[in-house]
Parts: structure tokens; sequence; C-alpha cells
């Protein structure tokens, strides 16, 4: 698991003497109270430029350590308080957060980080002492976790099968896909996220250890930091989840035709687009996540129109010949590597955002040339975003074109009975083990008739 992976780098942290590593502590907790109770990012609030002003005055290795703590405290929320339930002899008031959130952030060190159990324990307990919301509970928290540290292994065990999920995602992922899939998407996510990578020309890395993906991508085994990898700096590549590569690939021949790539930031597939030749559009609502486009762009050499706009409000100049529509989505498909998801998305959200799906959708269609291929998008799990969406889709002179499973070799188990692409965390069996998974993702191509 990434948790037990970041062991090492992070231990010198956790001494046993002294406040030493209280404020990465204490920031920490606060994060995660931001995103349990309040629905935050994660990349928001942990950002170096634009994160919460506690994460921003921390040194980088109490960056580090926060970071570490709050991502093994998401991805095991559910066993983490399982197991505190049975560590305590009485239930803290629901409404005292801050304490809860300390107790949390201690017991994912104890149990998932290789920090001294000693520190975990001090360090949690002196937080919560000098906290005058808290102090009288600093007797208890000590009892709580000296508790965890003496049963952690019997605990670990108990709790081994326990989902990853929340009761309503395990009920709506058990609906879509049955109690077999959803078990193994849990173990899935729980393990180290992988780092795909995608260029412009066929990648060799010579003298580093990659597994080839279908389509020509390349998967890291090393732990070399991405800005040190060869071709960085040349612009050869740029970091793309092997299923987030699929949807161009959808689009079929594209070279020298004009292509509209939607809600395009940060820009991996509008690198794709151009590194194939088409003339793209890129547009998204976001300023500043167009900035970061351009810099990808910039570093590749690559080239596209950037459009900052509202799609639902935008009207082209021109049609185009094809469209690549990766619509806004609950992002469940990426919680491997953004475990927040878990805990800051509601049942809610994916009803709203199925809405806003099917107007993008037929917006994006009224765009096309007759002739001209939509391909529908975006990175969820859920089907209600994906396969129900596009059951009973209704759009004026455009009909769905099923996927061939031929059309994507190495890949034909994503091809689903629709003949959509349908990609899950569990997906892509690879030897290393724990170097198998992909995001899950979905994807449709609609035809307009000529």
């Amino acid at each position: 698991m990434q948790d037990r992976n970041q062991r090492n780098s992070h231990q010198a942290n956790g001494n046993v003497g002294g406040t030493k590593g209280l404020n990465a502590r204490l920031t920490a907790a606060n994060i995660l109270t931001q995103i349990i109770d309040q629905k935050a990012s994660f990349d928001d609030v942990a950002d170096i430029r634009k994160g919460s002003a506690e994460f921003k005055k921390l040194d980088n290795r109490d960056q580090s350590l926060a970071k570490a703590i709050v991502l093994t405290s998401l991805r095991n929320k559910t066993r983490i308080d399982a197991i505190l339930k049975h560590s305590w002899n009485r239930k803290p008031p629901q409404k005292a957060r801050f304490l809860i959130h300390i107790l949390e952030t201690a017991a994912a060190q104890i149990l998932f980080m290789d920090i001294p159990e000693s520190a975990a324990v001090n360090l949690a307990v002196t937080a919560i002492r000098n906290d005058k919301r808290t102090t009288r509970f600093a007797s208890f928290t000590n009892a709580v976790l000296r508790n965890l540290v003496r049963e952690r292994a019997q605990s670990l065990e108990k709790s081994e099968s326990l989902t990853l999920f929340p009761d309503w995602m395990q009920k709506t992922l058990t609906r879509d896909f049955g109690r077999e899939k959803t078990a193994q998407m849990s173990v899935a996510i729980a393990m180290e996220p992988t780092l795909d990578l995608n260029g412009k020309r066929e990648l060799n890395f010579e003298n580093l250890e990659m597994i080839d993906l279908p389509g020509g991508g390349k998967r890291l085994i090393s732990s070399l930091p991405v800005h040190e990898l060869p071709g960085f700096d040349a612009g050869d590549w740029w970091i793309q989840d092997i299923a987030a590569a699929q949807p161009v690939r959808l689009l079929k021949d594209i070279k020298g035709k004009k292509v509209a790539d939607l809600c395009a930031a940060p820009g991996g597939k509008t690198m794709q687009l151009a590194a194939l030749g088409a003339d793209v559009t890129a547009v998204d609502i976001s300023k500043r996540r167009l900035e970061r486009l351009q810099e990808n762009l910039d570093r590749t050499g690559l080239k596209a129109k950037l459009v900052q706009a509202d799609i639902t409000v935008f009207e082209p100049e021109e049609l185009f010949d094809a469209i690549l529509l990766d619509a806004p989505c609950t992002a469940s498909g990426t919680m491997r590597r953004h475990p927040d998801i878990l805990w800051n998305t509601a049942q809610q959200d994916i009803l709203e955002l199925a809405e806003l799906q099917k107007t993008l959708i037929k917006k994006a269609a009224s765009w096309l040339k007759p002739g001209g291929i939509l391909v529908y998008a975006n990175c969820s799990v859920f089907k209600d975003e994906g396969e129900n969406l596009i059951a009973n889709l209704q759009i004026e002179d455009v009909v769905r074109d099923p996927i061939d499973p031929a059309e994507l070799p190495g890949l034909e188990f994503c091809v689903n009975g629709q003949g959509a692409f349908r990609s899950l965390p569990h997906f892509l069996e690879l030897d290393p083990k724990e170097k198998s998974g992909m995001d899950g993702f979905f994807a449709a191509r609609f035809i307009k008739k000529s």
C-alpha cells in the first residue's frame, strides 16, 4: 500500500519527546476536518500555492508528513473508525469534530504508517490538551490510543475485510457491479497509485524499469521523481493514466481535422490530439486550469487554440469534425489517487452531474459537422454517469456508434455490452501485481447523421 511505502520517508519526523511534528499533526487533523465535514478538496487545502494558511506555513518536510497522514486517514477511514469504536469505553460527542479527527489521524499513524507509536500517541494527547475545546478529553485520548497500540495486530486482522467505501457508495456500486467487483475495486483503491506516461512518439526509457501498456504508454516502476525522468525537459511525454488515454483513440483518424476538446484542462487529451496532428480547440471554464494547460503545451512543444468559456453558453465560429467531451463528474474513478473523493462526494452529486452531462452532450452534438464523431467520456465509476445515462439518451440527428473491441488491442475487456468503454480500478492485471490497476473511466461514441 502507498501509505506503508511512505513509512521510511516520514519516520524521522515522529520523535518521541517534545512537540516536534505537532504542527504537522494539527494541520493534518484540520485538513481532514475540512474534507470530511466541509466537503473540501484535498488538492485545494493541501497545495503549496493555494492551500490553507497553516499548511503553507509548514516546512517541506512537515507538509509531506501532513499530506501522508491525511491520505492514509482518508484511504483507511472505514477501518480506522471501526477499530476506534472498539478502543474506547465511551463514545466521544459527535460535535467534538477536532477530537474525532485527531483520534483518526493518530490511529492512521499507529495502524498504517511507520511512525513511532509513542510519537503518534504523545503528540495527539498534547494537541487535545492544548486546545480549550478538548482539554478535558486528554486522558480519554491517551487511553484510547494506548489501547489501540496494544491491540494493533488483532485490530488490523479483524478489519481487513472491511470495504473502503462509505455505506451509500458501497450500496450504489454493489447495485451497479455486484458484490465481487465492488470488493475488487476496494482492494485496488487501497493500493499505491500507479504513474503512467504518454508521449508524442514511441517512448524509450533506457536503463529505467517500465511496463509497456496497451496503446503505447508506459507505467513507471521506479520511484524516480517525475521531473528527473529522461525527456521531461524536452517535453517528450506527459502523465496520463492508461484509462484516460483511450477516449482519444475512439475518435479514429483525426490528422488534419478540426477537433474540439471540451472541459480540456489540464490537457492530457489536448496533447494527445495535437500529437496526432489534429487542429485542436481546447475549451475550459477555468482560467487557472487553462494556464496550466498552456504550460504543458509549452513544455511539449505542441499547439492548440485555448478558449476560456462555459460550454453551456459558448458558440464556436465553425463546426467540428470531431469532439471529445470529458465531462464534469464525481471523479470517482480516480479514488486511488484522490481518496478524499470517498468522503467529500454525496449521492445527490451523481444525479445533479448526470443532468449537466446530458446538457453538455446535447450541446456538443450541435457543434458537429454531418458525419462527425462525438466521444463522451468521464472518470466516474457510477453507472448513472455512464451506462445508465446513455441508455435512453435521445439526440436529434445523432446516433450511438458502438466501439468494436478490436479497436483497443490489449484492452478488449474494457468494451462492454453497450459497445462503450468501461474501465474499473481493479482492471488490467500486470506483473508485478502491485503495479496493476487503472483509473475508472467511461466513454461512449456518437456519430452525426450525414
